[in-house]
């Protein structure tokens, strides 16, 4: 039987994930799929009704009592924005850590969102015991 090679990703591609800390981080990919650097400022929204996340620049952002947050050189946005995300979407530890797939570009009042979608738990595969 000759040998079949596989297709790996690339850890992941463009994402979101809230870990168990709640620290929300930006993938790689996602951070070059942004043009995202390191110290950068980014303003977050929250869909709630569909479990998505919006990120974008915060020059391209006129979004009135919005608050910036900035990346750090992991890609971590805090445990602000994640603790606050996890209430929005009234996430349980259970639930954690969730991963948001990129789902591309939306305009919504003139604001250029990038869009994250909750995944299922299910990315994660079965834990060790």
């Amino acid at each position: 039987m000759p040998f079949e090679p596989l297709k790996l990703a690339k850890h992941g591609g463009s994402s979101l994930t809230i870990d168990v800390q709640r620290r929300l981080r930006v993938s790689r990919a996602a951070m070059t799929e942004l043009k995202l650097s390191a110290y950068q400022y980014v303003v977050i929204s929250v869909d709630v009704e569909n479990k998505r996340i919006g990120l974008a620049k915060q020059e391209l952002a006129k979004v009135p009592n919005a608050s910036a947050v900035k990346i750090d050189k992991r890609g971590y946005l805090g445990t602000k924005a994640g603790k606050e995300i996890v209430a929005k979407l009234a996430l349980t530890g259970a639930d954690l850590p969730a991963k948001f797939a990129d789902i591309g570009w939306e305009d919504q009042n003139g604001v250029r969102w990038r869009g994250f979608e909750m995944e299922s738990k299910d990315y994660f595969g079965p834990i060790a015991e």
